[in-house]
């Protein structure tokens, strides 16, 4: 549960309208996505490591990690009228593109059958570009690079962070290598 309050200048605590469980952990972020540190937890009162040099909004409330992992790719040839799984093509990944709106942070984990995982990160901050204190947004699509079999790859979404991620959509580019063809 997330809450929203602000607190004034020189103020090192933040009152919750709940009471948490002593062995929760509490995460505090300010509204442009900097994350402050908690140094305790009193009843539902939250204190701060530093207090706060002007009025600032925050987020308070239990960290979390959202996850989602896409189903394995699969290749389905024509049969008749319809279509159905075929073993006499050999499917690969190539990319993979994720069409997100009004997001700050995600990263895409890849873990191919049998190999170490890679991660791609999405953060809109550009260098030099964006304004310090601000949390910066950002809409369109994100591509990352899978170059592996479709078979027993595991590709998955993550954001362990406050920071907002709204996805759209996902569409992967393949390259099949089609070893027999089906006739009827």
């Amino acid at each position: 549960m997330a809450v929203k309050a602000t607190i004034a200048a020189g103020q090192n605590y933040v009152t919750l309208p709940y009471f948490p469980e002593n062995k929760d952990a509490i995460e505090v972020y300010t509204a442009d996505g900097l994350r402050l540190l908690v140094a305790s937890v009193s009843g539902n009162v939250v204190y701060l490591n530093k207090a706060v040099r002007q009025l600032t909004n925050l987020v308070v409330g239990y960290p979390y990690c959202m996850k989602y992992t896409f189903s394995e790719q699969i290749f389905k040839a024509r049969a008749g009228n319809g279509k159905s799984p075929s073993n006499a093509a050999k499917l690969m990944v190539r990319n993979g593109s994720i069409y997100f709106d009004e997001t700050a942070y995600f990263k895409v984990k890849v873990t191919p059958q049998h190999r170490d995982t890679t991660e791609n990160v999405f953060t809109p901050d550009i260098v030099g570009a964006s304004t310090v204190g601000e949390l910066t947004l950002d809409s369109g699509a994100f591509r990352f690079p899978v170059f592996t079999k479709a078979k027993g790859t595991t590709i998955t979404i993550e954001n362990e962070s406050a920071l907002p991620s709204n996805f759209q959509s996902a569409e992967f580019e393949s390259f099949l290598h089609s070893r027999s063809n089906r006739y009827g």
